[in-house]
Formats: C-alpha cells, structure tokens, sequence
C-alpha cells in the first residue's frame, strides 16, 4: 500500500480511501439501507488488513444505516487501525445546536468517542451561506476542543469559483474532499481547485475517481476502443491511476460494492506509486474522454 503525507499533517494516509456509501445490499439495489452487513463488514476488515486507513461515511449514506455497519466493523481492535471520517448534514442543520446534536448521535452509532476528520457535507453557495449564518465554525472548534472531532473539512459541489471562496473563507481547515477523474478534469472544482487548494497546503480526498463505478461500464462507442487497445490493467485501474498520478491528491476514495472489487482496488493501491500511466496509456485515456464527449447527452 502507498501512503502519503495527509496536508498539514504529520500522518500519513493510504493511498486508497475506503468509500462507504455503496455497500452490498440484501436486494441489490443500490444505497439502499438495508445493507448485507457480513460482507460489507468482511470487505472492510479485508481493506484495513491491507492497509487502507482511511474510512469515509456521512449521515445519509444507506439511509443513515452505513454509519451503523461501520460501527460494528471497527470492533476488535479495528478502530485503531483507521483515521475515521464522518460528515455533518448541513440541509438538516436548523440552528447551532443542531450541529451537537447529530453529530453526538453519529457517534453513538459508530461506537466511537470521536471522528478523526469531521466534514460539512456537500457545501455549495447556499449551504456555505448557511454555515456562516449559523456559525458552525464554533460549533466544530468546541468539538475539536472536547475532543469529538479530530480535523475540521468540507466537501464539495458547485462552481470552482465558489470552491475558492470556501476554501479561503475559514483560516483552520485541514482537508477538501470533492470529485476530480480523468473525465471531471473541469467539473466543479476540477484542476483548477485542485491545484488552489494544494497551494493552500490543504489535504485533498478525492471523491468519485471511477464515476461511482460509471467508468468501469463504458457505452459500446467507448468500450470498443477499449477492447481494440492493448490491455495491461483494467480500465477502473487506469481510472484510479490516473488520480493517484496527481502528487497533489492524499486519497482516492472508492464506493466498493463487493469482495472483488476491495481486492483489485486495493491491488491497485499497492503499485500505485511503482507504477504511474505510461505513455500509451495516457494516450488511450485522451481518445476515451473525447469519445465520451462526442457522444450525445
């Protein structure tokens, strides 16, 4: 397993990030609450016995269930093996207070004193507004005082321009977290956050490096020219290799749905830094993206 510097910090993350929205589920349907927790519990022991110590989950996520089944899974000893992330509703927040409130019963379900990185979710121009209203910077400064919270971040979905302003709108934050792939170069906060909160000295996760699974089920115009290239590695291996090539980025996360996947993403993760896009490959990713724009919405 790779492991790079986490930001200000002076620890170290793995390479691959342990995404923990998209669980196995009893009907197969995805995100749904009812979770099959054996193997979801399985996939993750098998992660963090490998090495992967970084473990990202949020309020809402399987209807507020994957916290739980986290929960159960960092039992015997595997709390410790992991830094643990979690994200505060901001929609859900509606006053300060609030903010104690869940996140004392995020706790309760992980079964856990405190949450490593603590996240406001899915900030954009309205809900960063929001924050600012409600001051949840003291609310979270109290909680890292008390000790719940580790590590104060945010993710994120809007306009790069906003992006920038959040980033320079709190003085104390530790990390970012937001979608960056080799086909979302210029969505969101793209290449261009990227490198302004690098610059910053802020730790960036990377969320949806495969498009949430998106880019491992290529349409017929893209899978064919995958299937006519020569074949070293797979193309979600390409996809995560692609982002673990931007020194800039602490962590990948990936939403893993089963025991296969865990394994060959965490195989990936162990060449990741032995191993960086060659030429060629570089080349069929440039072909692949243009396809993918040519194509109609």
């Amino acid at each position: 397993m790779e492991y790079r510097k986490f930001g200000p910090l002076d620890w170290e993350v793995s390479a691959l990030g342990f995404g923990c929205a998209r669980f196995p589920t009893v009907n197969g349907v995805e995100f749904d609450p009812g979770i099959s927790e054996a193997e979801a519990i399985a996939m993750l022991r098998y992660a963090i016995d490998r090495g992967v110590n970084y473990v990202d989950t949020a309020h809402i996520y399987h209807g507020g269930n994957s916290e739980i089944v986290v929960g159960k899974a960092l039992q015997d000893g595997y709390r410790a093996k992991v830094r643990l992330a979690d994200k505060s509703p901001i929609w859900l927040l509606e006053k300060s207070e609030d903010f104690d409130t869940i996140l004392d019963g995020q706790l309760r379900k992980l079964q856990t004193d405190h949450v490593d990185f603590y996240l406001l979710h899915g900030l954009d121009a309205k809900s960063w507004t929001k924050v600012q209203e409600l001051d949840l910077f003291s609310c979270a400064e109290k909680a890292i005082a008390d000790g719940r919270i580790g590590h104060l971040g945010f993710s994120f979905h809007d306009t790069v321009e906003v992006f920038e302003q959040i980033v320079d709108g709190y003085d104390k934050w530790t990390f970012c977290q937001f979608i960056y792939n080799f086909l979302d170069t210029e969505k969101q906060a793209g290449t261009r956050g990227l490198k302004y909160a690098a610059a910053k000295g802020l730790a960036i996760v990377v969320m949806e490096p495969i498009q949430g699974g998106k880019i491992a089920r290529p349409p017929d115009p893209v899978r064919a020219i995958w299937e006519g290239a020569p074949q070293t590695r797979t193309v979600s291996a390409l996809a995560l290799q692609w982002v673990w090539d931007h020194r800039e980025v602490a962590v990948a996360l990936s939403g893993m749905s089963s025991m296969q996947q865990v394994e060959e993403n965490v195989a990936c993760a162990g060449a990741a830094h032995t191993a960086p896009l060659t030429e060629d490959e570089r080349a069929l990713l440039r072909r692949i993206r243009q396809t993918y724009e040519e194509l109609p919405a």
